[in-house]
């Protein structure tokens, strides 16, 4: 007998990563019983309309949207962004019943003060790129609301970075505010006690992802 078709979970990671970065997730994804499709993209060579494109088309290419189930999404920083301007640019050719849930870690919806403050340096722009210089607050002002699922996790673990910490007015992770990490019109948004670099190998975050995939919620089960 032909066993459960599997959700499968694209997996972006954040700025100047590569798919290694997102590890964790998906080993923990694969014993959930999801299908992880874990990317490497060119996340300093471009900015975000063309990683959109480039998305686009490595989903086609892999054959993404087509046979059963659901195709969720998770991301790490900037990964967010690259996958809320490809679901936005792209609704018209995403299948409805297709589209699964998404979990944002630390996405920079709003920016990001660091940003801010280094993108008009040499060092910066050259080893961030185009996508960095999309980052800052002022280029941030006008994110879209999501017609999906959305769930976020913030971290408030912002002490590992000390230097930046003069920058943030709030919670923060020492590189996103947790106030830049939402979104209107997300379903779920919580936070947990862990630095930007390390949220997406924390277990409790990856039991978290798990939940909201599952179920629509970050409510843990017993």
């Amino acid at each position: 007998m032909a066993g459960r078709v599997k959700d499968r979970v694209v997996i972006l990671h954040g700025i100047a990563q590569m798919a290694w970065n997102m590890a964790g997730v998906t080993f923990f994804l694969r014993r959930a019983g999801f299908e992880p499709v874990p990317l490497s993209y060119p996340s300093t060579t471009k900015g975000l309309d063309a990683l959109a494109d480039w998305l686009r088309k490595e989903l086609r290419a892999k054959g993404l949207w087509d046979g059963t189930g659901k195709v969720h999404f998770v991301t790490h920083s900037m990964g967010g962004l690259v996958v809320a301007r490809y679901l936005e640019k792209y609704r018209a050719e995403i299948p409805e019943d297709r589209l699964g849930r998404v979990v944002m870690l630390a996405p920079p919806h709003g920016g990001s003060e660091v940003a801010d403050l280094l993108h008009r340096l040499g060092l910066y722009r050259w080893f961030y790129g185009p996508a960095g210089q999309e980052l800052t607050t002022e280029a941030r002002t006008d994110p879209q609301a999501p017609y999906y699922e959305l769930g976020i996790i913030a971290g408030t673990s912002g002490w590992i970075f000390p230097a930046a910490g003069s920058l943030f007015g709030g919670a923060h992770d020492g590189r996103v505010a947790v106030e830049r990490t939402k979104l209107p019109g997300m379903r779920a948004h919580t936070t947990i006690a862990v630095s930007h670099t390390m949220i997406p190998w924390r277990p409790a975050v990856l039991r978290l992802i798990a939940a909201f995939l599952k179920t629509g919620t970050f409510e843990l089960g017993d």
